[in-house]
């Protein structure tokens, strides 16, 4: 008998839950039975009811000749063990254009990190008639379709038949296409601005993302350079690991799996919160799977749990680390690698004040409102001069090209549904197991044939700093030379 998805039963919501939740998840990859699961459940519970419930679920494994195996794979994570088997991104292939797999019509488009094969069709001379051709797969047309175009559409539909079919010539119903003229040049500057503006955010958020890769490659290197205690070596480049992939939780509610659906459906009936923890477990331990530090893997996911702040959490652990290293590492080299924790610090904030603090909201309801009466009103305003004919079609396209322009900017207002943040987040795990692998200390020879490494000579730079003691009996020596100069 197999059990599939046993934790997603219990909400992480109560003690109980988040305790059979984590116990759970560490024995997952060892085929643990759930007689010890539920039994590590059960304990989380007080008094009587807590010991009746272990005896009974004991007694209902025992009469089962098979043992049940708790399989806790996730459903979007695929582990980095089985890439080689498994595709790790769901991608949409159309006319040689390569993204990621919209799973609605409303999904906006998510590009993947861009090679020079990329490049050369992004920049190809036949791009043109490429994108005609993937005109209606497109998210700007399928996102518009409904209910904007085809509110557009319908009123152009209804003052066609009305005016063609129902009144007669005097009393046609249209606008003064001169007058329209000006608002229409007003609201392509506004949709413009609007556009502008989103764009901003969304390249500020790519430069930090930019600043992170670049910090935590340093961070590791200088950890490998400096570090000599290899728990504490060991322990800061899994924190290294794991900044970024907390950080993409912490950004984007479903971890930048866009094909998990929030709503529960028939595949996935447990909720939204149990699904996404057992997501970011499954990577968590991923970057622990070798047994040390369980300390660090139980404290990230508490804070997980309890919704707190998980990349600050990671950047404390990685501080104590620091702090735990003064007398094996030389001060100057500690102080180099705080500043990067504070790089880090500083380019994590300030995702989280883009995140936070959207557009003002006044101005994007304004935008939007404005944008709907001018929408609508846009068949009147051509009627006269298209007639029956030409004022359909016509107003749908004109709609699309402005109304494209102002989602295009609410898309790119939210940089982190869009950017490819997992490629970034594992592309800085391989970089920290390349450094980490193909690291070799400098040897240094002294005037006697004895080597030794530049952790170790830092380490000794430490042992022969004088402390204050001696520094003030050297002080004291020299005054006494000087008195008996004199």
């Amino acid at each position: 008998m197999k059990v599939v998805g046993v934790v997603m039963k219990v909400k992480p919501t109560s003690l109980a839950g988040e305790m059979y939740l984590r116990r759970a998840c560490e024995t997952a990859s060892r085929g643990v039975s759930t007689t010890a699961v539920r039994s590590a459940a059960a304990t989380t519970t007080t008094g009587k009811d807590g010991d009746e419930k272990a005896k009974a679920d004991a007694e209902a494994e025992e009469e089962d000749d098979a043992t049940a195996i708790v399989d806790l794979q996730p459903v979007h994570y695929v582990p980095k063990a089985e890439r080689g088997k498994k595709q790790v991104f769901k991608v949409d292939v159309n006319m040689g254009e390569t993204r990621l797999e919209r799973n609605a019509r409303t999904c906006p488009t998510r590009e993947l990190n861009f090679t020079p094969v990329t490049w050369g069709k992004h920049k190809s001379p036949y791009r043109k008639f490429r994108h005609m051709m993937n005109f209606f797969q497109s998210s700007p047309v399928q996102r518009l379709a409904f209910p904007d175009l085809f509110s557009v559409a319908t009123i152009a539909t209804g003052l066609t038949v009305w005016n063609e079919l129902i009144v007669h010539k005097e009393s046609m119903m249209s606008m003064s296409s001169a007058g329209f003229a000006g608002a229409t040049t007003a609201i392509g500057l506004l949709a413009g601005f609007r556009l502008n503006a989103s764009y901003g955010r969304y390249e500020e958020c790519r430069i930090f993302w930019g600043d992170i890769n670049n910090t935590i490659r340093d961070l590791a290197c200088q950890t490998m350079m400096w570090m000599k205690d290899d728990d504490q070596r060991t322990r800061m480049l899994k924190l290294c690991k794991a900044f970024p992939m907390v950080l993409v939780f912490h950004l984007n509610g479903k971890g930048c799996h866009h094909n998990m659906k929030r709503k529960s459906t028939p595949a996935e009936p447990e909720p939204f919160e149990d699904r996404i923890h057992v997501e970011f477990q499954a990577e968590l331990r991923d970057i622990y799977s070798d047994g040390k530090d369980e300390e660090d893997f139980v404290r990230l996911s508490d804070v997980k749990y309890a919704g707190g702040n998980t990349p600050l959490e990671v950047l404390t652990c990685m501080r104590e680390t620091i702090a735990g290293s003064v007398g094996t590492v030389d001060s100057i080299y500690v102080r180099e690698l705080d500043e990067q924790c504070q790089r880090l610090c500083a380019a994590f904030g300030a995702s989280e004040r883009v995140l936070r603090t959207p557009l003002p909201t006044g101005f994007t309801r304004h935008s939007s409102r404005l944008l709907f009466l001018w929408s609508n009103a846009l068949p009147f305003a051509l009627y006269p001069a298209m007639g029956p004919f030409g004022t359909l079609p016509l107003s749908v396209m004109t709609s699309y090209a402005i109304l494209g322009i102002e989602d295009l900017g609410v898309q790119l207002e939210e940089p982190f549904d869009i950017l490819p943040l997992r490629q970034y987040s594992d592309g800085m795990f391989d970089a920290i197991n390349a450094i980490e692998n193909n690291f070799t200390p400098y040897v240094i020879q002294d005037e006697d044939g004895i080597t030794a490494t530049t952790a170790d000579t830092a380490a000794a730079d430490v042992d022969a700093t004088p402390t204050i003691d001696q520094l003030a009996a050297r002080k004291a020596a020299a005054q006494t030379k000087l008195d008996v100069a004199a």
